[in-house]
Parts: structure tokens; sequence; C-alpha cells
């Protein structure tokens, strides 16, 4: 009792500590651009709400009767996992997160199935101690991964595993139990990927061809020989959705034969597309089946600025029906189903007010508030993204998003470029903690799709091919020259920032158009395109023929001396401003080394550049501590240079290095 005693009076002391220092460091840093040190901004969130909040909850998932609820907390800066009764406020049992990896419920009992040091454990949450834990770990593998789930206590599971040959998977089947293993499925190879009908039995395989494409086999049962579906070309986007049922019409979002995609349904006999809902503008984001063995779309979504929504089911009627409210536009994610659809944990934002979560009982028609991120309680001070466009120098028309502080009138402000990663990639309609984190800061924010962007055609995205350096930057520099255009930019306090193909293109502008932009912040970026091109990962495997059309082959000596050419790395010397520049030394995407050479010639040729790396991260941040210090950096690094505000100190940094 006495240690006890001591260790909470050593807490109480660190405790008030903690709350001294915040109090002594914690000062915002008021804003020295004109433009924003007259007007009466919104009040200051604090760094650690955005990136590091001690009350954050996520992943809420309903049990199969919708019964309980389980989802991830924060106890003590630590992940844990907790279980409460739908109809009950609190949590009725707490697993430390250490211990759990992953989770998901049961398929048809009220039981939870929890990753755990690398075993797969089935637990009753009225029975959590350890003892009473069943192992449920699929038997004689080494790698393995379970892509179906039980319908009743007869069906068998099937596991995906690369054990035989560490270049493709195998199916294997087992008991819900993890034994009785056996071969269900044997690679020869060439597949890449397979469909099960709600039997748990490979009706549609996927094979690779080179680099040409994808070909497509069927069969409409088990005793029946594969045939040809179709084949894809490399260049076509076509993905099977659902389960298939032997004889009958497969939905897949396609683009074959036309500018976008579409959803359709595909003939087994002939492999001829049916148009079932396309758009004239975009193309078709993503296809939503609300039960777990569903063999058809509930609704459907296109990201036409704004997001819009096409419902094919009751299910489909019933939930777009909860989500929406009115002309309020929705960013939503639905974070678990039951198995039948009826109950769904869902995650939603309107008009960008951070999210609220919600149980949702399809068949009553009835949304239950089950919490809401802490962030809402700012709601006062954050802002909403609008969809705009405008047009590049040669008239094509490009999309982007604007996001303007609150409180500050939309007039000569210190902006921000943003440019996303891929460049196949499309950035869309949706909360966002970054550009809420910039406007609070007192920046105009514009995420910019430029051409070679996915999302709006075939047309669109060729557009991009061999244009890297060349006409999807000028992109780039457009979209500054419309934000200064419109009056909202202030043309001399302009940054531009992007990760890993954002961040080439943010290094780029700065070598490429010297003057343009007055500060850049370059993540994970490709520093030298001709040595990327010479290092992609294998896995991407099919993607390389998609690089290559955008970056050049890297085969051929004349395309790698334009890849040199178009590299920040070459041109360092013409750099005008400030750079910040981060990176993590796991990344197994664009080496770390890119940066640290872009680093050394910045500093060989005199530039103000700030390089910070992080150990333990990767292609992308996934760790708080990570996001909470770059954010740090990043409001320190634009209020000096653009002269936004910044909140200075932030007692979490503490916590931040010791927690590393």
């Amino acid at each position: 009792m006495r240690l006890l005693r001591i260790i909470g009076f050593i807490l109480i002391v660190v405790a008030i500590a903690a709350l001294g220092v915040s109090y002594y460091f914690e000062q915002e840093t008021a804003p020295t651009h004109p433009s924003l040190a007259r007007a009466a901004m919104a009040p200051l969130i604090p760094v650690r709400d955005f990136y590091a909040n001690t009350g954050a909850e996520w992943g809420y998932q309903p049990s199969h009767d919708g019964s309980m609820i389980a989802w991830y907390g924060v106890e003590w800066t630590k992940t844990v996992l907790r279980v409460k009764r739908t109809e009950q406020a609190g949590s009725f049992l707490t697993l430390s997160g250490a211990q759990v990896d992953d989770f998901w419920w049961h398929s048809y009992k009220n039981e939870l199935v929890v990753l755990s040091e690398g075993r797969l454990w089935q637990i009753d949450p009225l029975k959590p101690k350890r003892d009473d834990w069943a192992d449920v770990t699929p038997r004689g593998f080494v790698n393995w991964r379970i892509v179906s789930s039980p319908s009743g206590p007869d069906d068998r599971l099937v596991v995906a595993s690369n054990d035989r040959n560490p270049a493709f998977l195998d199916l294997y089947s087992v008991r819900q139990d993890g034994g009785g293993k056996q071969l269900l499925e044997k690679n020869e190879g060439e597949t890449i990927d397979w469909w099960l009908d709600r039997h748990n039995m490979p009706l549609i395989r996927a094979d690779r061809l080179s680099d040409e494409g994808t070909r497509f086999l069927i069969r409409d049962s088990a005793t029946e020989p594969w045939r040809m579906l179709t084949e894809i070309s490399a260049r076509d986007d076509f993905t099977i959705l659902y389960h298939p049922e032997g004889g009958k019409p497969i939905y897949a979002l396609s683009d074959r034969g036309r500018d976008r995609i579409a959803l359709v349904t595909v003939a087994p006999r002939t492999g001829e597309e049916t148009i079932v809902a396309d758009h004239p503008k975009v193309d078709a984001k993503k296809a939503f089946a609300l039960a777990q063995n569903a063999v058809g779309p509930d609704f459907l979504t296109f990201e036409d600025g704004y997001p819009q929504y096409r419902t094919f089911s009751r299910l489909g009627e019933a939930f777009t029906k909860l989500l929406l409210d009115g002309d309020n536009p929705v960013d939503f994610n639905i974070l678990g189903t039951s198995p039948d659809g009826r109950f769904a944990t869902v995650a939603r934002s309107w008009r960008e007010q951070s999210f609220e979560y919600f149980l949702y009982d399809l068949e009553k028609g009835k949304a239950t508030k089950i919490a809401e991120y802490d962030l809402r309680k700012r709601r006062d001070a954050l802002v909403e993204t609008k969809p705009v466009s405008f047009k590049a120098r040669d008239g094509l028309d490009i999309p982007a998003f604007l996001i303007l502080p609150r409180g500050v009138e939309p007039k000569n402000l210190p902006a921000v470029v943003v440019i996303h990663g891929g460049p196949a990639q499309q950035e869309i309609w949706a909360y966002n903690n970054d550009y809420q984190f910039l406007a609070n800061r007192g920046y105009a924010v514009l995420s910019v799709n430029f051409r070679g962007s996915t999302g709006y055609g075939k047309a669109f995205r060729a557009a991009g091919y061999g244009e890297i350096g060349k006409a999807m930057q000028d992109d780039i520099v457009d979209a500054a020259n419309w934000l200064v255009g419109q009056g909202i930019a202030d043309k001399s306090n302009m940054a531009v920032m992007g990760g890993s193909y954002g961040g080439y293109s943010a290094a780029l502008a700065m070598t490429r158009d010297p003057g343009v932009f007055k500060a850049a912040i370059v993540d994970y970026g490709v520093m030298d395109i001709a040595y990327q091109m010479q290092n992609n990962p294998f896995s991407w495997g099919l993607h390389l023929d998609e690089m290559k059309r955008y970056f050049g082959d890297p085969g051929n000596e004349a395309s790698l001396a334009e890849m040199r050419e178009r590299s920040p790395s070459t041109h360092a010397a013409n750099v005008q401003g400030a750079i910040l520049i981060t990176a993590g030394k796991q990344d197994q995407i664009v080496g770390f080394e890119q940066t640290e050479e872009f680093e050394g010639a910045l500093k060989a040729a005199g530039k103000d550049v700030t390089a910070v790396y992080f150990d333990k991260e990767g292609h992308g941040y996934d760790r708080w501590q990570t996001k909470l210090r770059r954010a740090r950096l990043i409001e320190d690094f634009l209020a000096k240079h653009l002269g936004g505000r910044s909140g200075g100190f932030d007692y979490t940094e503490i916590a931040a290095e010791y927690l590393n």
C-alpha cells in the first residue's frame, strides 16, 4: 500500500508539473500577416485536439444481432478495446490494446474474434478471462489470412496462404476451431485473386497477363472446368464486386469501352457488360453492400464536388434516409455491419463538423447516437470545404477544394496549395484533419485534382501521362495563380505541400518555378525520378506499367535523362524560399535516402532547409506521436514564413517524446 501511495503521489506531482509547464510555455503566437492580425479569428484549437486526443474513441463494430458494440479507446495514452451493451451508456469490458492487434465480431454468436500476438482468439465478453479465450488460429500455417465468414456452425472457413510459394497465394479451408486444414484451390503461379460464392467456393479467379492486363476465368460450380470470362487491359479499370452466383450476372465497376467507370453487370457466358448506373462527369466511386453475403449493391456514390448517391435496394434506401439531412453534404464511413445488413455502425460528419458515431437499425429506420469525436466541441471553429474549379493555361478544367479560415475576410490571405499523392489518386469532399488544422491557423487551403488524377475518367487521367514536371506541374502553378486572381491569396505569402508524389511536386515547385511559393512542406517525396523508377517496389506488379506512363521508361537512356532533368535534386540551387522536409526511415516505397540527398543538395547550395526523419514511420505517418510532432513543425514553420498563428509549445509534446 505504501508503494501505491508513493506512485500516486509521483503521478500527481507529474500532472501538476505538466499543467505548470503547459501554462508557462503553451502561449499562442499571434498572426503577423496583416489580413489575419486585424481579423477576429475563430478560437485556436490546440494541436493535441487534432492529433493527440486522449479521449479519442473509434472503430465501433456491432455484434451480429446489434445487442453489443465493441470499439477502440484510449486509456492512459494506451489503446484499449471496449465492449458495451447497445442500450447502456458505458462499457462493461475493457481489454488492453497491447493484447489486441485487430478484432471483429463472430458472424452468428455474440463473441469477439481477436488477433493478438500473432494468434486468433474467440472471446465471450461475458467470460473475458484469458484462460477462457479459445484459440481458433488456423493450424498448419506460417502465414495465413482468413477470407470468409461462417453463416452456421457447420461452415468451414477459407484461408489464403503463401506458405507453399512466397510469390503467390493458395486457398485452403479449415474448421471454425482452426483445425482440419484442406487444400481448396492450388495456385499455379498466375492467379492474383479469387471470388467466392456464398458457400465459400471459388467461382471466379483473376490471372495476371504479364504487363498487358488481367484474364478473368469463371465456372458455375466446383465440378466444372474454368472457362474464359473476359480479358482486361492494364489501361482499363475493372473490379468485381460481391459474391458471384453460378450462372447469374456479376456486378462490377468498369470503364471498359468508355471514358468513365460505371456500375455494370457482366454476363457470365459472354463477358458482355450492361450499365446499371453512371455519371456524365465523374467515375462511379464506391458501391456499398451492407449484408455479409450480398450479391448486389445497396447504394453507390459519385464524387462530383459534393458526394451524390444512387440507391438500389430497401437497405440502401433506409441507410441513405438516416444518413442524409436535406442539402447538407455528408462525409461518412461505415465502420461495421451485422451479417444480415440490418445493423450498421456509422461515422458521420455533416458539413464537416467533425464526426458523430451512430448505430443504424435499418429494419426499424432508427439511428442511435453512440458517441461523438471530441473535436465537435470545437465546431464553431471548424470550417466547410467547398468544391471549386479553375481553368488551366491550356483550357483544361481542374477540380479543386477550397477551405477558408473562419472569422477572416477571404481576401489577400496567406495560402497553402496542397498536392495529393499517387499521382493516380483523387481528392474528394471529406472531413480532413490537416486542412482544418491549417485553416484554424489562418491559411486559405486549396487542394488540387491536377490532370492525371483519377475519378474524372480515362481522358483526364491520360492527360497526365508523360507530363510529370510539365503540364501536371503547370496545374499547380495555375492553382496558385487562380487563388491570387480571385483575390483570396496574398501572392507574396503562399506555400505548397504534399506527400509522396505530392512531396515531389511540392519540391519541384520550388526548383522549377522559384518565387511562386515562399515555402514548401515536402513529406516522404520522390526527389530523384530516375532513382525511384529504377528502384520501385516489385510488389507494385502491374502498377509499374502505369508508373511508366506517368514518369517514363527507366530502361530508356533518353527517358532517364529527362527524368533527371525533372527531378528536384537536380536543381536544388534554384530554390528561393524555405523548405521543410520529412521522411520515415522505414519507408519501403520511397526510400528516405532521397530526402537525405535533397537535404544535402539544398544545404550545399546555402538554402533554408529543415529536415526531420522519423525512425518508426514508413510511407505515410500512422503514429500519433509523429502526427503531433509534424503538426507542431508545420505550424511554427508556416507562422515564421507566411505569418499565420501558432499554438506554441503543447504539453503533449513531452508525452510524444517520452512514448516515442
